[in-house]
């Protein structure tokens, strides 16, 4: 079976970034420790930042898979939420780098990616219909709780204790519920 080598980038450039921060990796570091030449790396990616990227978009695709199965939206928050308390400690390093503000835009980024997949794919009875906005309306709507799920995610990555499975209903309460029709 062929080794498939951006997992193998990806998945030790993780491991290190746990171990002491995505500051103190060079492409030259992470290409030792994968046991690569340099050419291959850049045959695989542009830079460190791409990689970065690339294992995101992997995790964001792995839990939208996972959310779309979910039968309620508390269930799909409790997915994302233990997903980034699993992750916490790549999450801090990752934010506590010279990097941040890649970082923060990162995340909102794929929280928005996965926010819009999941409605195209199922709106779990929640008024933010993928189909009932305009796409104004939408993009603002998307931008508004990528920001807002990031936010309360990133607070809390640095507490040493978290209630998923509160947390995922206190923010399903700030959602937009469907309101029925009127029959009067």
């Amino acid at each position: 079976m062929p080794i498939d080598m951006k997992n193998v980038i990806s998945n030790t450039l993780v491991e290190m970034a746990r171990k002491k921060g995505i500051d103190k990796i060079t492409v030259k570091a992470l290409i030792d420790a994968c046991h690569i030449s340099r050419q291959t790396f850049y045959y695989h990616f542009q830079d460190l930042m791409e990689v970065i990227e690339w294992t995101m978009e992997q995790a964001m695709q792995e839990i939208l898979e996972k959310s779309l199965r979910a039968e309620t939206p508390e269930e799909v928050l409790k997915i994302l939420i233990s997903f980034a308390m699993e992750n916490r400690t790549l999450i801090c390093k990752l934010l506590d780098s010279q990097k941040r503000e890649q970082m923060e835009r990162l995340f909102v980024q794929a929280a928005k990616t996965y926010l819009q997949e999941l409605l195209r794919n199922k709106s779990h009875g929640y008024s933010l219909s993928y189909y009932s906005l305009n796409y104004s309306d939408m993009d603002v709507a998307l931008d508004f709780l990528s920001y807002g799920i990031t936010g309360i995610l990133f607070q809390c990555c640095r507490q040493n204790q978290v209630d998923v499975e509160k947390l995922a209903q206190q923010i399903c309460r700030l959602l937009p519920q469907k309101t029925e029709p009127d029959i009067s």
